[in-house]
């Protein structure tokens, strides 16, 4: 595969492999759904940010798709979802949250996922070293495990990325009060049914969040 290729080759000290992968098992699981071609033009359609990215939770126009109906059924036993997106042109780890539901992701810019094993965190700290990258090629739709780490995706062109975001319905949402002093699992409650641990030199800390990753702050080169 030229991108994952050329993507090796630019970030030489960072682990990259494909979703296609078998090194992909342990984080998530491609899904089958069948035609994605009205899904990829209800993405074509999403806002794309002028700098820096966009998240959206929950969007009329995906939300009602029969590929996200498809997606709520195998991977979300029918559970209640919302369907939304994540656009931009961010290039950096910067943070690792987890939900205790899966994630579903589709692009069709392509884009990669930087991810870390549940077993990696401990007590909310995480080496970034044992972080790894998985390339998600364009018009591909995967599962990311409950628990598994990850942020927002990273560009792999210059003109950003777009990037599906499927989980239970409520998941992101505000809370009434963040507090990263709490005792165990409760200090990286960030939002609704997301735990979040950020790297110590990123401006998510900055901002108050719980200061837990060390080791490099990937910046992914293209």
């Amino acid at each position: 595969m030229e991108m994952l290729k050329k993507l090796r080759e630019k970030n030489p000290e960072l682990k990259i492999f494909s979703v296609t992968d078998p090194e992909f098992a342990p984080y998530g699981r491609i899904l089958n759904i069948g035609d994605v071609s009205e899904l990829a033009n209800a993405m074509e359609g999403t806002i794309m940010p002028e700098t820096g990215n966009t998240y959206r939770a929950n969007d009329e126009k995906l939300i009602s798709l029969d590929a996200v109906s498809k997606i709520r059924r195998v991977a979300f036993g029918m559970m209640p979802v919302e369907a939304g997106y994540c656009n931009g042109h961010g290039f950096t780890m910067n943070a690792m949250e987890y939900h205790k539901c899966s994630e579903v992701n589709f692009s069709t810019t392509g884009c990669v996922l930087i991810l870390a094993l549940p077993c990696q965190l401990h007590d909310g700290y995480l080496d970034s070293n044992e972080a790894v990258a998985f390339y998600l090629p364009p018009m591909t739709v995967v599962e990311v495990f409950p628990l598994v780490m990850h942020y927002a995706p990273c560009r792999t062109q210059e003109n950003g990325f777009n990037c599906l975001v499927v989980l239970e319905d409520g998941v992101n949402g505000a809370l009434d009060a963040v507090n990263t002093k709490a005792a165990d699992e409760e200090k990286l409650l960030w939002a609704v049914g997301k735990w979040l641990t950020a790297h110590v030199d990123s401006k998510n800390a900055a901002n108050g969040a719980f200061p837990g990753i060390t080791g490099p702050n990937w910046a992914l080169n293209i």
